[in-house]
């Protein structure tokens, strides 16, 4: 009697696990407290120099990533197609290489890959200054300058529209 209650008993419990077990979205969404976001200056991969003042009145998505980065690199078709829904609605998105080869690495890296947003270069110092301790690490700031999200993982496109919507004024 009680080897046949243990048997159904098991498959009852491996099957429950089996099911609980959702898949990981592969990012964390980290708590912000909508801080001002870091003031920076970055060069990008054409030699141009950007400031975070020169981005004021648009929501920006920054993306700390590099080349080597197999969960950066998977993330790079979703940030694409987010940056190209979204380039016309006040929205910028932005890759900020650590790549210890510089321009040429990634330059190299981005040859034959349809990526248009653009790519800067973040020194050590820039990666300090956001606490930059894993990558891809994204961050999403608002048009005021504050920090409006930010994850740790791959992003999926979904997920960034989820926390860039609420920033994007209805009337556009």
């Amino acid at each position: 009697m009680k080897g046949r209650l243990v048997y159904p008993f098991l498959l009852a419990v491996v099957a429950g696990w089996l099911v609980s077990r959702q898949p990981s979205p592969g990012f964390q969404r980290i708590p912000t407290g909508r801080s001002l976001a870091p003031s920076w200056t970055m060069t990008d991969i054409e030699g141009r120099i950007l400031n975070s003042g020169d981005l004021a009145g648009k929501i920006v998505v920054l993306n700390f990533w590099a080349t080597w980065c197999p969960p950066c690199r998977r993330e790079l078709p979703d940030l694409e197609a987010f940056h190209t829904r979204h380039r016309d609605r006040g929205v910028v998105v932005l890759g900020a290489s650590i790549d210890d080869g510089g321009t040429n690495a990634v330059l190299g890296f981005l040859k034959g890959r349809s990526i248009t947003y653009r790519q800067l270069m973040a020194t050590p110092e820039i990666q300090s200054t956001f606490g930059i301790a894993s990558i891809p690490s994204t961050w999403v700031i608002g048009k005021d300058g504050r920090v409006e999200a930010r994850y740790l993982g791959a992003l999926t496109q979904d997920e960034l529209s989820r926390a860039v919507a609420p920033l994007i004024p209805a009337d556009r």
